[in-house]
């Protein structure tokens, strides 16, 4: 019996072998990412809250007051204390805003109602006014409900904090292991590049994103304040929050506000003075100023990045679409560093080079990120 049987019970070619263990493993992989969504979302949540304390810890690391630079464990004290504060106080306002949107609701919908009634009038149509009024019964109760569920996802932050101790408790012999790790590797050097480039990337991606979404959310915050939207700093918050998500979010965040205006002055002038302010926003950050400070580093192709936020939304939700573009540029520089999976690369990139720079980073960046037990 020669080797290709006892390999290949089935009988099968090599090619269909391997495309059937593909199936397989993708399948499998999308049922664990499901069935373990409720324990995983808490986990990346408390990933994603460790690196941007890092980021904000190498910053404050490189502060010198008088010849002095802050000791590490100060750095770190700090930028957990500021990461965690912040996170806190913004949901704290959301809640607030929040219940006062729902206080304020029925004046907003008698607004509604009235400009329905004119466009009745003008029309011909009719039960307009009527067929709001049914859409807005439980609107309210929606709303409170918004708010409660933000009020108990304080509850479970601090399931999000536990984990993020345990991680920073980890973070002390990570660099260890994986030298160890690598060590027994036989070809050590392609997860070398690709720790190094997927650090680089996620430093750029995280450090820009941040930049350009809070830019965008105070200058629409500065547009609907001006024109006189009620709750500005939730609808910035939105805004902020949305510009994450690829392609569809900053539609979204535009229109919600837009939306509101027309609950809150019964008129489509300050729906388009919204959409018309909060667009120009968008547009001139989101295809000027980011692609300028981000350039191609993701490198990622445009139907890719739309199925792939279609994909991790359905099974991850909002948190899933916040993370589809970083997840897809990690996976394409994971499968560049191996000739047997380098075609899909090639397929996900979006030019078909797989050049992502020097694949050292700075040595401070890495040694913040990967500390050595000396």
């Amino acid at each position: 019996m020669d080797k290709s049987s006892h390999s290949n019970p089935f009988g099968l070619s090599e090619t269909t072998a391997k495309a059937a263990w593909w199936v397989i493993i993708i399948g499998g992989t999308i049922a664990i990412l499901m069935f373990f969504k409720s324990f995983l979302r808490p986990v990346i949540t408390a990933v994603v809250l460790w690196y941007l304390i890092l980021e904000l810890r190498v910053l404050i690391s490189r502060i010198i007051i008088k010849g002095i630079r802050c000791p590490d464990w100060l750095s770190s004290l700090i930028s957990s204390v500021s990461v965690l504060v912040v996170i806190y106080v913004t949901i704290n306002i959301l809640v607030s805003n929040i219940e006062k949107l729902s206080k304020n609701f029925p004046e907003y919908s008698q607004n509604t109602k009235q400009l329905l009634i004119e466009i009745e009038a003008v029309t011909g149509t009719q039960n307009l006014d009527e067929w709001f009024g049914k859409q807005t019964q439980g609107a309210a109760t929606n709303i409170a409900k918004t708010a409660g569920s933000f009020a108990g996802f304080l509850g479970k932050f601090f399931l999000i904090i536990i984990y993020l101790i345990f991680i920073f408790i980890e973070e002390k012999s990570l660099n260890r292991k994986l030298k160890l790790l690598l060590k027994k590797s036989e070809n050590p050097r392609p997860v070398y590049e690709s720790l190094m480039h997927i650090n680089k990337l996620f430093h750029n991606y995280v450090s820009v994103k941040i930049l350009t979404s809070f830019l965008t959310g105070l200058l629409s915050y500065l547009v609907l304040l001006l024109i006189g939207i009620d709750l500005p700093a939730l609808w910035a918050f939105i805004i902020f929050l949305l510009n994450f998500i690829p392609s569809i979010g900053s539609i979204v965040a535009t229109l919600f506000p837009a939306l509101f205006a027309i609950l809150q002055y019964g008129d489509m002038a300050h729906f388009f003075q919204v959409v018309i302010g909060v667009g120009v926003i968008q547009l001139l950050v989101g295809n000027f100023l980011e692609p300028r400070l981000m350039g191609n580093r993701l490198n990622i192709s445009p139907l890719i990045i739309l199925i792939s936020l279609t994909f991790w939304g359905f099974i991850w939700g909002i948190v899933g679409m916040v993370l589809s573009v970083p997840i897809m540029a990690m996976m394409i520089i994971i499968f560049s560093q191996f000739q047997s999976t380098k075609s899909i690369a090639i397929i996900l990139s979006k030019n078909g080079e797989l050049d992502f720079g020097p694949p050292d980073t700075p040595r401070e960046q890495m040694q913040k990120s990967l500390r050595t037990d000396e």
